[in-house]
């Protein structure tokens, strides 16, 4: 490899893990593991800010905003805490509850965003606008009379939300001809598991994407579904799960393992040790289970491939996970604001504490977090870090480490083949996505004319030359550099994620699964072992 291929690859590397940190801290920001707690919170400390800020509001040279500096200095005051102690105003704590509930009050619409204006990018299956006449790919113009162009994307979905049975004028845009829609907003669940289905006739597979209020009876409703067709064998995808709920994950852990079987335990400075266990009527306690996990499993999702782990329950197989073992409890403020606290750090049953070291602070925290992907990425072979030397053991009497993620019994190295750097760099700018969306754009009506169903849009629809040109015009736009022999040997791959995103708009989360799972390199290597 030359030095400029080098630095190329080195520098896409770091665009996508910087990427990927930045979808870990959201994710775990927003991850909340108890209930809302109301507290009068008065100490020494709260009289000495007091103070502080009325010599502030009196004695200051100019004038200043009051609440904006009180809300500064809690965020900072809990910044020097831990990583995951944090502050959230009135609106992020609505928006945080709202995650965790697994539904809202809206139209169903998932929104992409252009320069200046927000395009339907999926119409939400048995949501209120389903079935309305809106598509996939309309511009949205205004919303009740009020003009939409030129609007953030906040402000737009805050004027299409609302309580549920209201009405709301939705006027879009289609091959330059306006057309308006009366929507009856409603309840929209998110669901947790966006796919589920049977690999092979034995072979049962689910991906949860978060742990939500939800959670466990999707997962439950799953595990049936699948058993009712034969599944033997099931492969459980936790990979870029940032965590959520914890009666969630206890809940899923239970219904895969033994009754009594412990779970995960936690304790803290002020809270007494509690343990979690299995209870009875698990849904699939006897048949074999992967775990696959990666750098963005994190918190509940490494309770529970840490708990299945454990008890020798279940092979963990993928990338070493996060490393989340601290607890937050939600303190509900007057203003309606919250704070997000770490009360408890959590252990799995050997008696692991999976989190990451934080001593030298959130900075350092998440260096060391990219610096261990660096690592792995560049590393000859699969490697692990193991920053607590202390064995654990399992159930059979296994060696198991903690103090920095769930190590898998299986490691799925990365890529070293220099012929991803374009897709790589292409998957990093979302070209793909992009190039897949103004499609959807521009024919939108007549794929939904020629495929009645994702049945037969994932049979029958084809990715053509057409498609890839377009992609790569974009991404010489964006400053990215042809690489004709990427193309050629990730062409199948490129083809089958734009293809995905496509049916993702059409006809939702599921499908763009359903494809991208036939060149799922993890699933692949799963079937080998």
């Amino acid at each position: 490899m030359n030095d400029k291929d080098k630095a190329t690859r080195q520098g896409n590397t770091i665009l996508i893990i910087a990427a990927m940190v930045i979808g870990v801290v959201i994710g775990l920001m927003f991850a909340q593991t108890g209930g809302q707690q109301k507290r009068d919170m008065s100490s020494p400390l709260q009289g000495k800010m007091a103070e502080v800020m009325t010599l502030v509001q009196e004695e200051y040279v100019d004038k200043v905003n009051t609440d904006s500096i009180s809300e500064h200095l809690v965020a900072v005051l809990l910044g020097e805490l831990d990583p995951h102690s944090t502050y959230l105003s009135a609106i992020q704590t609505e928006k945080a509850d709202e995650q965790m509930r697994g539904n809202f009050e809206g139209v169903g619409l998932v929104l992409h965003r252009g320069k200046d204006t927000s395009f339907v990018g999926q119409v939400m299956a048995d949501g209120p606008s389903y079935g309305s006449g809106i598509i996939p790919g309309d511009a949205i113009l205004s919303v009740d009379g009020n003009t939409m162009i030129g609007q953030p994307s906040d402000s737009v979905v805050s004027h299409l939300r609302g309580p549920r049975g209201t009405k709301v004028d939705i006027t879009i845009l289609r091959n330059n001809i306006p057309h308006t829609f009366t929507i009856n907003r409603g309840i929209i669940a998110h669901r947790s598991i966006p796919y589920y289905d049977m690999l092979d006739d034995t072979t049962g597979y689910i991906m949860l994407a978060s742990f939500t209020a939800t959670s466990h009876k999707e997962f439950r409703s799953a595990l049936e579904v699948l058993k009712s067709k034969g599944m033997r064998h099931l492969i459980f995808d936790l990979r870029g799960n940032n965590g959520g709920s914890l009666s969630a994950a206890t809940g899923i852990a239970g219904e895969l393992l033994p009754l009594g079987s412990p779970i995960v335990y936690m304790k803290g400075e002020h809270s007494r040790r509690r343990d979690f266990h299995a209870h009875a009527n698990g849904a699939f306690t006897k048949g074999r289970i992967t775990v696959l996990i990666d750098e963005n499993s994190a918190s509940a999702s490494e309770i529970v491939s840490g708990a299945l782990q454990d008890n020798d329950r279940a092979l963990v197989v993928g990338r070493q996970s996060f490393g989340k073992g601290l607890v937050q409890t939600e303190f509900t403020l007057k203003d309606g604001s919250s704070v997000l606290l770490t009360t408890a750090r959590y252990y799995t049953p050997s008696g692991r504490c999976i989190q990451r070291s934080y001593d030298n602070g959130t900075d350092e925290y998440y260096r060391s977090y990219m610096q261990q992907l660096l690592e792995d990425t560049y590393a000859d072979t699969a490697v692990a870090s193991v920053r607590d030397s202390t064995p654990y053991y399992t159930v059979s009497g296994r060696v198991v480490y903690g103090g920095g993620g769930i190590i898998p019994d299986t490691i799925f190295s990365y890529h070293k083949d220099t012929s991803f750097i374009y897709y790589n760099q292409l998957t990093a700018a979302g070209i793909l996505n992009a190039t897949a969306f103004d499609y959807i754009r521009r024919h939108a009506p007549q794929l939904m004319t020629r495929y009645h169903n994702a049945d037969s849009f994932c049979k029958h629809f084809k990715v053509d030359d057409t498609l890839l040109k377009d992609l790569v015009h974009r991404g010489e736009k964006a400053g990215i550099e042809f690489n004709a022999h990427s193309l050629n040997a990730q062409r199948t791959l490129i083809k089958t994620v734009i293809k995905a995103y496509i049916g993702q708009s059409l006809y939702g989360d599921e499908v763009f699964y359903r494809i991208y799972r036939q060149i799922d390199e993890d699933l692949m290597k799963i079937k080998a072992l």
